[in-house]
């Protein structure tokens, strides 16, 4: 409505020069109250400035809420976005300023990971890492712009949002892998490969001739200086996913990078994140899904429109959406709208005289 406004500023404007009826009417007296108006070159600066303020919170709006995609790795990015938009707004010397800080005040439960009070959900910034294009570089801007580069904060959340990552795979890996059992296959398979004239010695588990002569091989020496430095430590799925380069796929206009796809094909290289991945994407990020299904419901259900059957009411909701979403009806066996409207109607028929049959049955009995 404010938009729509500032396009008719000039017109508003020339009606107060001009037009004596639209001045006469603001000189007017209701209750005993002078009318406010109009609108001075302060008002509309005023109105230009929140104009902005609510764009800010409309797009992020779009971003969490009208889409059909997953949301979660996108809400660290809303939050800083915000947050840093709103901040730019407290440093001008106008009406808008207390507001702006009475956003920012709402808004650091939501941002603040060190907040005295309430302390910010740390697998919201998780969930961005999760993000193939983003990665940990994507948190560490973040974390940089909000606390200051180098500052102590900065370099607190990111060593806690790694740790977080290494203990979730810990515990991932604890809970998917301990059913992979090796235990019986290195014994049985090594003295398959060698004859009878060839024993294996316990302690060294290098095999050794029955004069004993021992046999030189260079993988065993490679696993006994791995079990004397543990180099088989220092790159598990974790390091691996974060030491390489962001993706960098081609997108086509009007359509969304598709992240669930990407962890569904890379589910051989990283079968322990790609559990995580899949608990942590599922977060819900906003209640407006839930809330719309309610006043969906409202608006079908109403006075003039009470004797729906419970059947009809959830049919009525899913059409709508499936109108919305572009579905085409014949990918969902029907052919025709009228055939469709014909199977609910026989479907609904079929319910009130279940329910009639059930009523009449109960009268009887009693």
């Amino acid at each position: 409505m404010l938009d729509q406004a500032l396009k008719f500023r000039l017109a508003f404007e020339k009606m107060e020069a001009e037009d004596k009826p639209y001045n006469d009417y603001f000189a007017e007296k209701e209750d005993g109250n002078k009318r406010i108006g109009p609108a001075v070159t302060k008002d509309w600066e005023n109105v230009d400035r929140l104009v902005q303020i609510l764009e800010i919170f409309y797009k992020s709006t779009l971003v969490l809420s009208a889409s059909n995609y997953v949301a979660s790795h996108k809400l660290y990015n809303e939050i800083v976005s915000i947050t840093i938009n709103l901040g730019a707004l407290t440093y001008d010397d106008d009406g808008l300023k207390d507001k702006a800080e009475a956003m920012l005040a709402k808004l650091a439960k939501y941002r603040d990971a060190f907040g005295e009070k309430v302390e910010f959900n740390r697998l919201v910034i998780v969930a961005s890492v999760f993000d193939p294009r983003k990665k940990m570089k994507f948190a560490e801007l973040c974390f940089e712009r909000l606390y200051g580069q180098g500052s102590t904060k900065a370099t607190q959340l990111q060593d806690s949002v790694y740790n977080i990552l290494s203990d979730l795979f810990d515990e991932y890996t604890r809970n998917n892998l301990l059913n992979k059992s090796s235990t019986g296959t290195t014994g049985s398979s090594t003295q398959s490969e060698w004859s009878q004239d060839q024993v294996v010695n316990e302690d060294s588990e290098r095999p050794v001739l029955r004069n004993g002569f021992l046999y030189e091989n260079m993988k065993y020496e490679f696993d006994e200086i791995v079990k004397e430095t543990g180099l088989h430590n220092t790159a598990n799925e974790v390091d691996r996913y974060l030491k390489e380069p962001v993706e960098k796929p081609i997108i086509l206009k009007g359509t969304e990078y598709d992240l669930l796809n990407f962890w569904r094909i890379n589910n051989g290289k990283y079968p322990v994140l790609s559990l995580i991945a899949k608990d942590i994407l599922a977060m819900q990020v906003t209640f407006v899904a839930s809330e719309s299904a309610f006043s969906t419901s409202g608006r079908v259900v109403n006075p003039f429109r009470s004797c729906l059957s419970h059947y009809m009411v959830e049919v009525l909701m899913c059409l709508e959406q499936w109108l919305k979403c572009e579905i085409h009806l014949n990918e969902r066996g029907v052919s025709t709208i009228k055939q469709l409207l014909s199977e609910i109607t026989l479907e609904d028929h079929l319910m009130r005289s279940k329910f009639r049959f059930s009523s009449l049955f109960l009268v009887i009995t009693s």
